[in-house]
């Protein structure tokens, strides 16, 4: 069980790279009226929430993780 959270942390952290990435390229990206401003703010705004949402899962899984791990270390000493 442990070993599946790490597997989806490692996958989320990598789909974030890759939000951060495109967040990045499209901030550089020149536009040239209103409707160009508006469309590029929008689609910051999606990978806004997208980022947020995929770093508020990661957290989530972390402390699933770290709860399972201390579980395990405290069956481990009351069994010694």
């Amino acid at each position: 069980m442990i070993k599946e959270f790490e597997k989806q942390i490692r996958n989320l952290q990598k789909e974030l790279a890759e939000v951060q990435k495109g967040q990045a390229a499209l901030r550089l990206q020149p536009c040239r009226g209103d409707s160009e401003i508006r469309e590029k703010d929008g689609k910051l705004e999606k990978l806004d929430r997208r980022a947020k949402t995929i770093s508020e899962t990661i957290r989530d899984l972390e402390r699933k993780r770290q709860k399972l791990m201390a579980e395990s270390t405290i069956r481990e000493i009351s069994c010694a």
